[in-house]
């Protein structure tokens, strides 16, 4: 019976404006059908759930990165994290974890600014010129994360918002 009813979701887009039967065999096998016979009882399925999938901003490429007037510091209009999603669930593959952070106008190496990471709050020692950032021996469970830039005296010039993501870790004491 199991079986049947894996079958049956599988296929239930198929038969999602349909109407669905279960009758009982003579010997006790349940029979589902599309089509309603004498002493079928008629089921009521409920719609399966549905999944929102993160995609990507689109992004306007810029040219260059326009300093604000008389100084050499970049004006940031928006620093965000794309990946990870705000309270997704993270598989961690090994020891590293990818965070993937936007910045507009796009971020410009060579002014001294960098691209930092705060995990649970505290400033990790992980910078980088780049959006694409790697996070070592981060613990299971909940976290939270927030991208920020540094000037290059280490002060903080811009930060996203918080995202919270939840990291998964396969157990040494299930192998696979």
């Amino acid at each position: 019976m199991r079986y049947i009813l894996i079958s049956l979701l599988t296929f239930s887009s198929l038969i999602a404006a349909q109407e669905v039967y279960k009758t009982t065999e003579p010997d006790g096998v349940p029979l589902f059908s599309d089509r309603n016979r004498v002493g079928a009882e008629k089921l009521e399925i409920d719609p399966l759930p549905t999944i929102k999938i993160h995609t990507p901003v689109d992004r306007p490429a810029t040219g260059s990165n326009k300093l604000s007037a008389g100084s050499e510091t970049p004006v940031y209009a928006r620093i965000a994290i794309e990946n990870p999603v705000d309270d997704s669930v993270v598989w961690a593959k090994g020891e590293s974890m990818a965070v993937f952070v936007v910045t507009e106008p796009e971020f410009v190496s060579g002014t001294g600014h960098a691209i930092g990471l705060r995990l649970d709050g505290k400033l990790t020692d992980v910078r980088s010129q780049r959006g694409n950032i790697t996070l070592m021996n981060v613990d299971r469970g909940t976290h939270t994360l927030q991208a920020v830039i540094l000037d290059s005296s280490g002060r903080v010039i811009a930060e996203s918002g918080l995202v919270t993501f939840h990291l998964k870790r396969h157990s040494i004491l299930h192998k696979r």
